[in-house]
């Protein structure tokens, strides 16, 4: 059995999109390795990460600042959708605590040439239904992840088979060399479930009636959209028990509710807490503040009024006070950000010395009104004009930001006008021409700084390319970064893209943000990293040693 639709790239939406500013479960962005094998994670950072001990965890609850509609992250793939699915749900791949490629339901894999990738299944994996993980469930597992009605269909779209060649081997190849290709079937991109069960549910997949069926730590045992989502312990699960026997993710948006929630001993934590919030429970909660590597940017729709006049964006970007909202909004919780792609996420593609000389020569657009007014008054808008941010209600600094700079850009002759959704229709209105400026907040779920170069920068990612950008430079660049198999000259070409376009200022990115996360003070979150929540996150949660 196999699988070749070579097809045209489904409808991505908005992949990773968050609702929360969830970063860590004392967690991050997303989680460690779909794998309970720690192959890195605090300590590698340089931390000691907290230890808990085997005392069983009976029950669990936290509070998420924002509900999701589906369990299925290939219909909604915010990162609380991937919070819940990525515990029941295993990829071939996992993405460790720093974003390092791990073993999950293959436990080895093999790249023998530079379009092809072999992957072996481990005997021992069983869906939480009792029955065995074989090749034609990840062979149909794939299907689902590449049909054009899933929004993760853009990472598929190269491929020209997906074949079983063996008992336990899956064996894939690219139609040409593509060196991105190999965090794709990691949990961001492909979450494995067994053939029969999408056969049997397909289009109700992650529904409160269908739930969701995997071969991770826990299964889903209820599910309120609204609400809350129940999961138990899969006993049945490949790797170590987890402490933790049941799970309740309780949607809370209130930040109040939230808070007092968590003095009255409802919640034994929350996860993605805003940083001015996250201050209120310091007395009653373990807080933890994490670099998750995510980017709060605005984007400029380039093909459109006004922003297809660089000098109104750079209006825009010299009204910004982006020291300014770091210091005051995020209270030093982040870091003012010169690109998308945080400087962390380079790993042993290029030194630190490399990425730091590289971003200390973009360019700094500094908080200056009078540039402001002098870049407006060369566009051909100089009589000002007035337009429409959306930011989502569970991303409160967002809109805290956008009233900040609605403040400066008024001084200057411009109206913006601050507007709060929710987090669904937020979403849902994020995509390309649906509105001249929009916000970007993105969490990876890879270690490899193309996630965000290939979806934002490349002029053929016409799904996710909110400002219609398209440069040849930075098209040749990465184009030439997907054809080397050599990563200090891939490191190179994704950089000169990054170069490349920051002049162009498609975007302006404002911070790169810290995720704070409450625990009750008698547990604890062991290997928090940047990557803490794509994966089985909740097998981390310890009982605190005494």
């Amino acid at each position: 059995m196999h699988s070749e639709p070579g097809g045209r790239i489904g409808r991505r939406g908005v992949l990773r999109a968050t609702g929360a500013g969830i970063g860590v479960l004392a967690v991050s962005a997303i989680l460690s390795a779909c794998s309970p094998q720690r192959p890195e994670g605090a300590a590698a950072a340089g931390r000691s990460p907290a230890q808990g001990t085997d005392t069983p965890v009976d029950t669990l609850t936290l509070a998420l600042p924002s509900s999701v509609s589906t369990l299925d992250v290939s219909r909604e793939s915010g990162i609380l959708n991937y919070v819940v699915a990525c515990l029941a749900q295993e990829s071939l791949l996992s993405v460790g605590p720093g974003g390092k490629l791990g073993p999950g339901l293959a436990e080895s894999w093999k790249q023998p040439d530079a379009t092809t990738y072999v992957y072996t299944l481990r005997r021992d994996a069983e869906f939480s239904d009792g029955t065995p993980v074989t090749t034609d469930d990840v062979l149909a597992s794939v299907e689902a992840a590449r049909d054009e009605a899933s929004a993760l269909a853009y990472a598929w779209a190269d491929v020209a088979s997906v074949k079983a060649t063996g008992a336990r081997e899956i064996t894939v190849r690219l139609k040409n060399p593509d060196a991105a290709f190999a965090w794709t079937p990691t949990p961001g991109t492909l979450l494995i479930s067994s053939k029969a069960f999408l056969t049997r549910n397909k289009g109700k997949v992650g529904t409160p009636r269908t739930l969701l069926l995997g071969s991770g730590p826990y299964r889903v045992t209820s599910f309120a959209a609204d609400d809350h989502v129940a999961l138990e312990r899969n006993d049945a699960w490949w790797g170590d028990r987890p402490s933790v026997r049941s799970l309740k993710l309780s949607f809370v948006p209130d930040a109040g509710t939230r808070l007092v929630a968590m003095k009255s001993g409802a919640v034994d934590g929350a996860l993605g807490l805003p940083s001015d919030e996250a201050r209120s429970w310091e007395t009653d909660a373990q807080v933890t503040y994490t670099g998750d590597r995510s980017v709060v940017a605005l984007a400029f729709d380039t093909a459109q009024a006004p922003f297809d006049d660089v000098h109104v964006r750079r209006a825009f970007a010299h009204a910004a006070d982006r020291a300014g909202m770091t210091r005051g909004i995020l209270h030093g919780k982040a870091d003012v950000a010169s690109t998308l792609v945080s400087p962390d996420m380079w790993g042993d593609l290029l030194s630190a010395g490399e990425v730091r000389e590289a971003y200390d020569a973009l360019p700094g657009w500094d908080f200056d009104l009078d540039l402001a007014r002098a870049e407006l008054a060369k566009s051909a808008h100089k009589d000002g004009f007035s337009l429409d941010l959306t930011y989502p209600s569970s991303g409160p600094q967002l809109g805290k930001a956008a009233l900040a700079l609605a403040a400066s850009l008024k001084k200057i002759g411009i109206t913006l006008n601050v507007e709060e959704a929710t987090l669904e229709q937020w979403i849902a209105g994020l995509l390309p021409g649906r509105k001249p400026l929009q916000f970007l907040w993105y969490y990876p779920v890879t270690g490899d700084p193309a996630e965000l170069t290939n979806a934002y920068l490349d002029g053929g990612a016409t799904a996710t390319n909110l400002p219609h950008y398209d440069s040849t430079a930075v098209n040749e660049a990465l184009a030439a970064a997907r054809r080397t198999t050599d990563r200090a000259a891939r490191g190179e070409h994704l950089m000169a893209a990054v170069t490349a376009s920051a002049e162009d200022l498609p975007y302006l990115p404002l911070w790169w943000a810290q995720t704070a996360t409450a625990l009750s003070k008698d547990l604890v979150f062991e290997e928090p990293g940047p990557f803490a929540l794509v994966g089985p996150w909740a097998t981390r949660v310890k009982k605190a040693a005494s």
